[in-house]
Protein backbone atom coordinates (compact mmCIF):
# COMPACT_ATOMS: atom_id res chain seq x y z
CA UNK A 1 0.00 0.00 0.00
CA UNK A 2 1.30 3.20 -1.07
CA UNK A 3 0.11 7.15 -1.09
CA UNK A 4 -0.59 8.10 -4.16
CA UNK A 5 1.00 11.01 -6.25
CA UNK A 6 0.36 14.65 -4.84
CA UNK A 7 -1.92 16.99 -7.01
CA UNK A 8 0.36 19.33 -9.28
CA UNK A 9 -1.45 22.34 -7.08
CA UNK A 10 -0.42 21.31 -3.58
CA UNK A 11 3.27 20.74 -4.42
CA UNK A 12 6.04 24.21 -4.21
CA UNK A 13 5.67 26.51 -7.36
CA UNK A 14 7.85 24.86 -9.75
CA UNK A 15 8.32 25.69 -13.63
CA UNK A 16 7.80 22.76 -15.26
CA UNK A 17 10.13 22.75 -18.24
CA UNK A 18 11.15 20.35 -21.26
CA UNK A 19 14.58 19.36 -21.48
CA UNK A 20 17.00 17.24 -22.96
CA UNK A 21 20.05 15.65 -21.30
CA UNK A 22 23.27 15.56 -23.59
CA UNK A 23 25.37 12.77 -22.74
CA UNK A 24 26.88 12.46 -26.01
CA UNK A 25 29.20 9.72 -27.20
CA UNK A 26 27.20 6.53 -26.08
CA UNK A 27 24.22 8.33 -27.35
CA UNK A 28 22.39 7.68 -24.59
CA UNK A 29 18.99 9.59 -24.08
CA UNK A 30 16.56 10.04 -21.43
CA UNK A 31 14.09 12.57 -21.48
CA UNK A 32 13.20 13.99 -18.00
CA UNK A 33 11.53 17.16 -16.25
CA UNK A 34 13.24 20.29 -15.38
CA UNK A 35 11.56 21.92 -11.60
CA UNK A 36 13.21 25.61 -11.52
CA UNK A 37 12.39 27.41 -8.58
CA UNK A 38 10.04 30.36 -10.15
CA UNK A 39 11.44 32.62 -7.16
CA UNK A 40 14.95 32.81 -9.24
CA UNK A 41 14.95 36.02 -10.24
CA UNK A 42 17.88 37.49 -13.23
CA UNK A 43 17.51 41.07 -11.24
CA UNK A 44 21.71 41.75 -11.22
CA UNK A 45 21.28 44.58 -8.68
CA UNK A 46 22.81 42.18 -6.44
CA UNK A 47 25.96 41.50 -8.16
CA UNK A 48 28.16 42.79 -5.38
CA UNK A 49 26.71 40.09 -2.93
CA UNK A 50 27.75 37.05 -5.44
CA UNK A 51 31.39 36.68 -4.75
CA UNK A 52 30.34 36.58 -1.32
CA UNK A 53 27.68 34.17 -1.39
CA UNK A 54 30.02 32.06 -3.65
CA UNK A 55 32.53 31.73 -1.19
CA UNK A 56 29.51 30.09 1.16
CA UNK A 57 27.85 27.75 -1.42
CA UNK A 58 31.82 26.64 -2.37
CA UNK A 59 32.29 25.73 1.54
CA UNK A 60 28.88 23.88 1.66
CA UNK A 61 29.21 22.26 -1.53
CA UNK A 62 32.53 20.86 -1.55
CA UNK A 63 32.89 17.12 -0.85
CA UNK A 64 29.68 16.39 -2.86
CA UNK A 65 31.17 15.52 -6.17
CA UNK A 66 30.38 19.11 -7.41
CA UNK A 67 33.74 20.60 -8.65
CA UNK A 68 34.42 24.44 -7.52
CA UNK A 69 34.46 25.27 -11.65
CA UNK A 70 30.53 23.70 -11.34
CA UNK A 71 29.88 25.57 -8.31
CA UNK A 72 30.84 29.35 -9.60
CA UNK A 73 29.59 28.25 -13.15
CA UNK A 74 26.17 26.74 -12.23
CA UNK A 75 25.22 22.74 -12.77
CA UNK A 76 22.65 20.77 -12.85
CA UNK A 77 21.19 18.27 -9.93
CA UNK A 78 18.66 15.20 -10.46
CA UNK A 79 17.10 14.85 -7.23
CA UNK A 80 14.65 12.06 -6.04
CA UNK A 81 12.26 13.37 -3.37
CA UNK A 82 10.69 11.27 -0.80
CA UNK A 83 7.49 10.80 -2.54
CA UNK A 84 9.03 8.85 -5.40
CA UNK A 85 9.03 12.31 -7.68
CA UNK A 86 12.15 12.97 -9.90
CA UNK A 87 13.56 16.56 -10.30
CA UNK A 88 16.22 18.07 -12.36
CA UNK A 89 16.93 21.04 -10.71
CA UNK A 90 19.64 24.08 -11.95
CA UNK A 91 22.35 25.94 -9.56
CA UNK A 92 22.68 29.34 -10.72
CA UNK A 93 24.95 30.41 -8.64
CA UNK A 94 24.29 34.21 -9.19
CA UNK A 95 20.67 34.04 -8.74
CA UNK A 96 20.56 31.96 -5.43
CA UNK A 97 23.06 34.74 -4.14
CA UNK A 98 20.77 37.47 -4.99
CA UNK A 99 18.46 35.72 -2.55
CA UNK A 100 21.00 35.45 0.23
CA UNK A 101 20.21 32.16 1.82
CA UNK A 102 20.34 32.06 5.54
CA UNK A 103 22.32 29.28 7.01
CA UNK A 104 19.27 26.50 7.32
CA UNK A 105 18.66 27.27 3.64
CA UNK A 106 21.76 26.72 2.43
CA UNK A 107 21.97 23.49 4.43
CA UNK A 108 19.31 22.34 2.76
CA UNK A 109 19.65 23.06 -0.54
CA UNK A 110 23.40 21.27 0.40
CA UNK A 111 21.35 18.12 1.83
CA UNK A 112 19.82 17.67 -1.65
CA UNK A 113 22.79 18.30 -3.91
CA UNK A 114 24.34 15.63 -1.41
CA UNK A 115 21.77 12.87 -2.45
CA UNK A 116 21.35 14.28 -6.37
CA UNK A 117 23.32 13.09 -9.37
CA UNK A 118 25.08 15.85 -10.94
CA UNK A 119 24.79 16.92 -14.52
CA UNK A 120 27.83 19.90 -15.62
CA UNK A 121 25.80 22.77 -16.95
CA UNK A 122 27.24 21.96 -20.69
CA UNK A 123 25.48 18.55 -21.24
CA UNK A 124 21.91 20.23 -20.75
CA UNK A 125 19.68 22.99 -22.99
CA UNK A 126 15.78 23.86 -22.66
CA UNK A 127 13.68 23.23 -25.83
CA UNK A 128 10.73 25.55 -25.48
CA UNK A 129 7.37 23.12 -25.60
CA UNK A 130 6.32 24.27 -28.67
CA UNK A 131 9.86 23.29 -30.70
CA UNK A 132 9.86 19.58 -29.12
CA UNK A 133 8.62 17.02 -31.17
CA UNK A 134 5.49 16.08 -31.70
CA UNK A 135 6.02 12.09 -29.37
CA UNK A 136 8.00 14.31 -26.55
CA UNK A 137 5.08 16.71 -26.54
CA UNK A 138 2.29 13.93 -26.23
CA UNK A 139 4.65 12.09 -23.61
CA UNK A 140 4.57 15.28 -21.71
CA UNK A 141 0.90 15.65 -21.49
CA UNK A 142 0.77 11.83 -20.28
CA UNK A 143 3.44 12.70 -17.41
CA UNK A 144 1.59 15.89 -16.35
CA UNK A 145 -1.25 13.76 -14.83
CA UNK A 146 -4.02 15.66 -16.11
CA UNK A 147 -2.77 19.07 -16.45
CA UNK A 148 -3.40 19.01 -20.15
CA UNK A 149 -7.44 19.02 -19.24
CA UNK A 150 -7.63 15.41 -20.31
CA UNK A 151 -7.18 12.00 -17.98
CA UNK A 152 -5.17 9.50 -20.09
CA UNK A 153 -8.87 7.69 -20.13
CA UNK A 154 -10.10 10.00 -22.28
CA UNK A 155 -6.86 10.16 -24.29
CA UNK A 156 -7.65 6.74 -24.90
CA UNK A 157 -11.03 6.58 -25.44
CA UNK A 158 -10.31 9.24 -28.37
CA UNK A 159 -7.39 7.38 -30.09
CA UNK A 160 -9.06 4.42 -29.91
CA UNK A 161 -12.16 5.56 -31.66
CA UNK A 162 -10.06 7.18 -34.75
CA UNK A 163 -8.19 3.84 -34.84
CA UNK A 164 -11.28 1.79 -34.97
CA UNK A 165 -12.64 4.31 -37.44
CA UNK A 166 -9.84 3.57 -39.67
CA UNK A 167 -8.94 7.36 -40.14
CA UNK A 168 -5.87 7.65 -37.17
CA UNK A 169 -2.68 9.44 -38.52
CA UNK A 170 0.66 8.26 -37.79
CA UNK A 171 0.93 10.12 -34.41
CA UNK A 172 -2.20 8.89 -33.17
CA UNK A 173 -1.19 5.59 -33.89
CA UNK A 174 1.83 6.14 -31.98
CA UNK A 175 0.10 7.54 -29.14
CA UNK A 176 -2.25 4.87 -28.21
CA UNK A 177 0.42 2.31 -28.45
CA UNK A 178 2.51 4.48 -25.87
CA UNK A 179 -0.58 4.53 -23.63
CA UNK A 180 -0.41 0.59 -23.87
CA UNK A 181 3.44 1.06 -23.40
CA UNK A 182 2.94 2.36 -20.21
CA UNK A 183 0.02 0.74 -19.18
CA UNK A 184 2.01 -3.06 -19.62
CA UNK A 185 0.11 -3.70 -22.93
CA UNK A 186 2.68 -4.89 -24.86
CA UNK A 187 1.00 -6.47 -27.19
CA UNK A 188 -1.63 -3.98 -28.24
CA UNK A 189 1.43 -1.77 -28.55
CA UNK A 190 2.99 -4.03 -30.91
CA UNK A 191 -0.10 -4.23 -32.71
CA UNK A 192 -0.43 -1.19 -33.30
CA UNK A 193 2.81 -0.28 -34.26
CA UNK A 194 2.58 -2.81 -37.16
CA UNK A 195 -0.14 -0.80 -38.13
CA UNK A 196 1.59 1.95 -38.14
CA UNK A 197 4.16 0.04 -39.96
CA UNK A 198 1.78 -1.34 -42.85
CA UNK A 199 -0.10 2.13 -43.15
CA UNK A 200 2.69 4.95 -42.62
CA UNK A 201 6.02 2.97 -43.18
CA UNK A 202 6.97 4.29 -40.01
CA UNK A 203 8.23 2.21 -36.54
CA UNK A 204 8.28 -0.85 -39.05
CA UNK A 205 12.34 -1.84 -37.09
CA UNK A 206 14.11 -1.22 -33.60
CA UNK A 207 16.73 0.13 -35.40
CA UNK A 208 20.45 -1.00 -34.00
CA UNK A 209 21.41 -3.22 -31.37
CA UNK A 210 21.38 -1.76 -27.77
CA UNK A 211 23.55 -2.75 -25.06
CA UNK A 212 22.22 -2.38 -21.54
CA UNK A 213 24.36 -2.93 -18.43
CA UNK A 214 24.08 -2.61 -14.70
CA UNK A 215 24.43 -4.52 -11.34
CA UNK A 216 21.82 -6.49 -9.17
CA UNK A 217 22.61 -5.68 -5.13
CA UNK A 218 20.89 -6.68 -1.89
CA UNK A 219 19.39 -4.68 0.73
CA UNK A 220 22.89 -3.76 1.87
CA UNK A 221 24.57 -2.67 -1.60
CA UNK A 222 26.36 -5.92 -1.75
CA UNK A 223 26.32 -7.82 -5.29
CA UNK A 224 23.65 -10.81 -6.25
CA UNK A 225 25.03 -13.12 -8.59
CA UNK A 226 23.01 -15.67 -10.90
CA UNK A 227 19.90 -13.49 -10.73
CA UNK A 228 18.32 -13.76 -13.76
CA UNK A 229 17.54 -10.19 -15.91
CA UNK A 230 15.12 -9.85 -19.04
CA UNK A 231 13.27 -6.91 -20.27
CA UNK A 232 10.08 -6.81 -19.24
CA UNK A 233 8.77 -4.49 -21.95
CA UNK A 234 9.92 -7.27 -24.42
CA UNK A 235 8.65 -10.69 -23.52
CA UNK A 236 10.99 -12.30 -26.73
CA UNK A 237 14.02 -10.93 -26.06
CA UNK A 238 17.38 -12.91 -24.22
CA UNK A 239 17.16 -12.50 -20.72
CA UNK A 240 21.21 -12.51 -18.49
CA UNK A 241 22.64 -14.28 -15.41
CA UNK A 242 24.42 -11.67 -12.80
CA UNK A 243 28.19 -12.88 -13.10
CA UNK A 244 29.90 -13.02 -9.55
CA UNK A 245 30.10 -8.66 -9.43
CA UNK A 246 25.69 -8.62 -9.89
CA UNK A 247 26.98 -7.32 -13.03
CA UNK A 248 24.90 -8.33 -16.50
CA UNK A 249 25.16 -7.38 -20.05
CA UNK A 250 21.78 -7.34 -22.39
CA UNK A 251 21.65 -6.76 -26.16
CA UNK A 252 18.18 -6.26 -27.37
CA UNK A 253 16.33 -3.80 -30.00
CA UNK A 254 14.08 -0.82 -29.48
CA UNK A 255 12.06 2.15 -31.17
CA UNK A 256 12.69 5.72 -30.02
CA UNK A 257 10.38 6.75 -27.57
CA UNK A 258 10.31 3.63 -26.00
CA UNK A 259 9.64 2.64 -22.41
CA UNK A 260 12.24 -0.38 -21.00
CA UNK A 261 11.28 -2.02 -18.30
CA UNK A 262 13.66 -4.21 -16.65
CA UNK A 263 13.35 -6.75 -13.74
CA UNK A 264 15.50 -8.62 -11.63
CA UNK A 265 14.59 -11.99 -9.89
CA UNK A 266 16.38 -14.29 -8.03
CA UNK A 267 14.98 -17.47 -5.55
CA UNK A 268 15.00 -16.18 -1.81
CA UNK A 269 14.60 -12.35 -2.99
CA UNK A 270 11.90 -10.50 -4.00
CA UNK A 271 11.79 -9.17 -7.56
CA UNK A 272 13.29 -5.70 -8.45
CA UNK A 273 12.53 -3.32 -11.33
CA UNK A 274 14.40 -0.10 -13.01
CA UNK A 275 13.14 1.30 -16.46
CA UNK A 276 14.28 3.89 -19.27
CA UNK A 277 12.35 5.63 -21.85
CA UNK A 278 14.57 5.87 -24.94
CA UNK A 279 14.05 9.50 -26.22
CA UNK A 280 16.55 10.20 -28.97
CA UNK A 281 17.39 7.57 -32.16
CA UNK A 282 20.59 6.56 -31.89
CA UNK A 283 20.87 4.85 -28.75
CA UNK A 284 23.76 2.68 -28.63
CA UNK A 285 24.08 2.07 -24.43
CA UNK A 286 22.22 2.24 -21.74
CA UNK A 287 23.30 1.80 -17.83
CA UNK A 288 20.55 0.87 -15.77
CA UNK A 289 20.61 2.07 -11.89
CA UNK A 290 21.60 -0.92 -9.28
CA UNK A 291 18.58 -2.92 -9.00
CA UNK A 292 18.20 -4.16 -5.30
CA UNK A 293 16.25 -6.92 -4.18
CA UNK A 294 14.77 -8.26 -0.41
CA UNK A 295 14.69 -10.98 1.50
CA UNK A 296 11.98 -11.99 3.10
CA UNK A 297 10.14 -12.24 6.23
CA UNK A 298 9.73 -16.03 6.34
CA UNK A 299 8.68 -18.98 3.89
CA UNK A 300 5.88 -21.58 4.43
CA UNK A 301 4.99 -24.41 2.30
CA UNK A 302 1.62 -25.40 1.10
CA UNK A 303 -0.07 -28.22 -0.45
CA UNK A 304 -3.50 -28.29 -1.04
CA UNK A 305 -3.68 -32.11 -2.03
CA UNK A 306 -2.23 -32.76 2.10
CA UNK A 307 -3.96 -30.06 3.31
CA UNK A 308 -1.01 -29.11 4.80
CA UNK A 309 0.84 -26.09 5.57
CA UNK A 310 4.01 -25.15 7.66
CA UNK A 311 3.97 -21.75 10.00
CA UNK A 312 2.61 -21.26 13.28
CA UNK A 313 -0.84 -19.57 12.47
CA UNK A 314 -1.25 -20.99 9.37
CA UNK A 315 -4.19 -23.39 8.95
CA UNK A 316 -6.87 -24.68 6.01
CA UNK A 317 -10.45 -23.68 6.15
CA UNK A 318 -13.74 -25.61 6.18
CA UNK A 319 -13.63 -24.19 2.58
CA UNK A 320 -10.68 -25.01 1.14
CA UNK A 321 -9.28 -22.23 1.17
CA UNK A 322 -5.82 -21.78 3.26
CA UNK A 323 -4.98 -19.04 5.65
CA UNK A 324 -1.62 -17.72 5.74
CA UNK A 325 -0.39 -14.86 8.18
CA UNK A 326 2.15 -12.26 8.55
CA UNK A 327 2.56 -9.67 11.44
CA UNK A 328 0.41 -7.10 9.85
CA UNK A 329 -1.45 -9.36 6.99
CA UNK A 330 -3.91 -12.66 6.12
CA UNK A 331 -4.00 -13.95 3.39
CA UNK A 332 -7.04 -16.45 1.78
CA UNK A 333 -5.83 -18.35 -0.80
CA UNK A 334 -8.25 -20.97 -2.66
CA UNK A 335 -7.36 -24.10 -3.91
CA UNK A 336 -6.61 -23.96 -7.42
CA UNK A 337 -5.80 -20.06 -7.35
CA UNK A 338 -1.78 -20.56 -7.56
CA UNK A 339 -1.06 -21.85 -11.12
CA UNK A 340 1.96 -22.41 -13.29
CA UNK A 341 2.82 -20.55 -16.59
CA UNK A 342 0.63 -22.55 -18.65
CA UNK A 343 -2.11 -20.76 -16.27
CA UNK A 344 -3.45 -24.22 -15.23
CA UNK A 345 -3.18 -24.65 -11.07
CA UNK A 346 -0.39 -26.16 -9.94
CA UNK A 347 -1.07 -29.31 -7.55
CA UNK A 348 2.00 -30.03 -5.99
CA UNK A 349 3.62 -28.32 -2.75
CA UNK A 350 4.01 -24.68 -3.04
CA UNK A 351 6.82 -22.56 -1.00
CA UNK A 352 5.00 -19.25 -0.43
CA UNK A 353 7.77 -16.10 0.15
CA UNK A 354 5.58 -13.90 2.53
CA UNK A 355 7.14 -10.18 2.66
CA UNK A 356 6.33 -6.37 4.45
CA UNK A 357 7.47 -3.57 3.93
CA UNK A 358 6.97 -0.25 5.87
CA UNK A 359 8.37 2.90 5.96
CA UNK A 360 11.01 1.78 7.75
CA UNK A 361 12.68 -0.79 5.31
CA UNK A 362 10.89 0.24 1.80
CA UNK A 363 11.54 -1.94 -1.56
CA UNK A 364 13.45 0.41 -3.25
CA UNK A 365 14.06 -2.49 -6.03
CA UNK A 366 9.80 -2.15 -6.25
CA UNK A 367 9.09 1.94 -5.37
CA UNK A 368 10.29 3.63 -8.23
CA UNK A 369 7.80 1.38 -10.82
CA UNK A 370 5.38 2.98 -12.87
CA UNK A 371 1.83 3.66 -11.35
CA UNK A 372 -0.64 3.43 -13.76
CA UNK A 373 -4.42 4.42 -12.69
CA UNK A 374 -6.87 3.24 -15.37
CA UNK A 375 -9.33 6.04 -14.23
CA UNK A 376 -6.21 9.07 -13.89
CA UNK A 377 -3.93 7.61 -16.19
CA UNK A 378 -0.30 7.75 -15.35
CA UNK A 379 0.51 8.62 -11.70
CA UNK A 380 4.43 8.49 -11.64
CA UNK A 381 6.47 7.17 -9.58
CA UNK A 382 5.39 5.37 -6.11
CA UNK A 383 5.75 7.61 -3.29
CA UNK A 384 6.38 6.67 0.25
CA UNK A 385 4.80 3.01 1.83
CA UNK A 386 2.52 3.30 4.91
CA UNK A 387 3.07 -1.15 4.52
CA UNK A 388 2.74 -3.06 1.62
CA UNK A 389 2.24 -6.29 1.47
CA UNK A 390 4.01 -8.81 -0.92
CA UNK A 391 4.14 -12.39 -1.88
CA UNK A 392 5.62 -14.71 -4.13
CA UNK A 393 5.04 -18.40 -5.00
CA UNK A 394 6.92 -20.76 -5.92
CA UNK A 395 7.40 -24.97 -7.08
CA UNK A 396 9.81 -26.51 -4.63
CA UNK A 397 12.10 -27.10 -7.28
CA UNK A 398 12.36 -23.32 -8.42
CA UNK A 399 9.85 -22.85 -11.07
CA UNK A 400 7.82 -19.60 -10.24
CA UNK A 401 3.90 -19.41 -9.78
CA UNK A 402 1.56 -16.68 -9.92
CA UNK A 403 -2.25 -16.11 -8.76
CA UNK A 404 -4.18 -14.12 -11.53
CA UNK A 405 -6.76 -11.34 -11.08
CA UNK A 406 -9.61 -13.36 -12.32
CA UNK A 407 -9.01 -15.61 -9.53
CA UNK A 408 -7.23 -13.87 -6.97
CA UNK A 409 -7.02 -14.52 -3.54
CA UNK A 410 -8.08 -12.23 -0.38
CA UNK A 411 -5.92 -9.97 1.89
CA UNK A 412 -6.71 -8.85 5.27
CA UNK A 413 -3.98 -6.26 6.46
CA UNK A 414 -3.78 -3.71 9.09
CA UNK A 415 -2.13 -0.90 7.94
CA UNK A 416 1.54 0.56 9.63
CA UNK A 417 1.89 3.74 10.75
CA UNK A 418 -1.16 4.65 10.55
CA UNK A 419 0.07 7.43 13.72
CA UNK A 420 2.02 8.95 11.20
CA UNK A 421 -0.98 9.60 9.08
CA UNK A 422 -3.41 10.70 11.89
CA UNK A 423 -0.62 13.20 13.00
CA UNK A 424 0.64 14.38 8.96
CA UNK A 425 4.03 13.18 10.52
CA UNK A 426 5.67 13.43 7.12
CA UNK A 427 3.09 16.33 5.39
CA UNK A 428 2.04 15.09 2.43
CA UNK A 429 -1.71 16.31 2.95
CA UNK A 430 -3.21 16.87 6.57
CA UNK A 431 -3.65 14.83 9.09
CA UNK A 432 -6.58 11.61 8.73
CA UNK A 433 -9.24 12.03 11.12
CA UNK A 434 -11.65 9.56 13.30
CA UNK A 435 -14.42 11.35 10.63
CA UNK A 436 -12.34 10.41 7.75
CA UNK A 437 -12.03 6.79 8.97
CA UNK A 438 -16.15 6.42 9.79
CA UNK A 439 -17.06 7.94 6.50
CA UNK A 440 -14.46 4.99 4.43
CA UNK A 441 -16.03 2.50 7.08
CA UNK A 442 -19.62 3.84 6.45
CA UNK A 443 -18.45 3.50 2.56
CA UNK A 444 -17.45 -0.17 2.57
CA UNK A 445 -20.44 -1.49 3.78
CA UNK A 446 -22.29 -3.55 1.61
CA UNK A 447 -20.22 -2.55 -1.20
CA UNK A 448 -16.99 -4.68 -1.14
CA UNK A 449 -13.55 -3.21 -2.78
CA UNK A 450 -15.08 0.58 -3.14
CA UNK A 451 -12.58 2.25 -1.96
CA UNK A 452 -10.19 3.33 -4.82
CA UNK A 453 -8.02 6.03 -5.64
CA UNK A 454 -11.13 7.74 -7.86
CA UNK A 455 -12.73 7.32 -4.90
CA UNK A 456 -10.22 9.24 -2.58
CA UNK A 457 -9.92 12.30 -5.19
CA UNK A 458 -13.53 12.58 -5.49
CA UNK A 459 -14.25 12.61 -2.04
CA UNK A 460 -11.13 14.69 -1.37
CA UNK A 461 -9.22 11.91 1.43
CA UNK A 462 -6.14 11.06 -0.62
CA UNK A 463 -4.71 11.65 3.15
CA UNK A 464 -5.94 7.78 3.44
CA UNK A 465 -3.28 5.86 1.17
CA UNK A 466 -5.12 4.13 -1.93
CA UNK A 467 -4.01 0.43 -2.49
CA UNK A 468 -1.84 -1.02 -5.23
CA UNK A 469 -1.50 -4.27 -6.53
CA UNK A 470 1.62 -5.31 -8.57
CA UNK A 471 1.51 -7.21 -11.82
CA UNK A 472 4.87 -8.60 -12.33
CA UNK A 473 4.02 -9.83 -16.01
CA UNK A 474 3.84 -6.26 -16.78
CA UNK A 475 6.46 -4.69 -14.56
CA UNK A 476 3.11 -1.93 -13.34
CA UNK A 477 1.09 -1.79 -10.17
CA UNK A 478 -2.78 -1.08 -10.50
CA UNK A 479 -4.69 0.91 -8.58
CA UNK A 480 -7.79 -1.38 -6.72
CA UNK A 481 -10.58 -0.94 -4.39
CA UNK A 482 -10.41 -1.76 -0.94
CA UNK A 483 -12.93 -2.26 2.12
CA UNK A 484 -12.30 -0.47 5.39
CA UNK A 485 -13.44 -2.53 7.86
CA UNK A 486 -12.79 -0.52 10.78
CA UNK A 487 -11.29 2.90 11.96
CA UNK A 488 -7.74 1.34 13.35
CA UNK A 489 -6.97 0.89 9.91
CA UNK A 490 -7.68 -2.51 8.74
CA UNK A 491 -8.33 -3.31 5.25
CA UNK A 492 -9.85 -6.16 2.97
CA UNK A 493 -9.01 -6.47 -0.97
CA UNK A 494 -8.53 -8.95 -3.54
CA UNK A 495 -4.56 -9.65 -4.25
CA UNK A 496 -2.65 -11.29 -7.68
CA UNK A 497 -0.03 -11.15 -8.71
CA UNK A 498 -0.70 -11.33 -12.92
CA UNK A 499 -3.92 -9.53 -14.46
CA UNK A 500 -5.01 -11.76 -16.66
CA UNK A 501 -8.25 -9.90 -18.18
Amino acid sequence: MRNQMKPRHTLRRFLIVALILLLGGAGWGLFRYASIFTEISSDEQAAAMIAQQRARFTAALSGFGVTPGAIANGFWYTYTDAEGNEHVLYFDPNALAQQNLSDAELKQLTDVVSKSKITDRGNMRFVAEADLPSDLQFHNAIYSFGSSGQTTLDMKRSLSERVKSGTATSDELFQLSYLYELEGNYAERDRLNKENCARFKVRCDDGSAITITGRVVDNSGSPISGARVEIVSRPDAASALTDADGLYTLTTGAKKMEKMRFRASKRNFSDGYENAILVTDGVKTVSVDDIPLESPITIVTVDFAKKTVTGTGNHFNADGKVTVTTPNSSYEIPSGAVVGKDGKPYTGPIDVYLYEFTKGNPPEGLMQVDTFDQVMGYAGNLMKTFGMPYIQFFSQDGIELDVLKSRPMVLTYRIADMDALRTNKDQIYSPLTDKDMELLVEASRGQPYHIDREFLINNQLLRFPAFWVFDRRRGVWDNIGVSVLDTQGTIRTIFYTIRDD
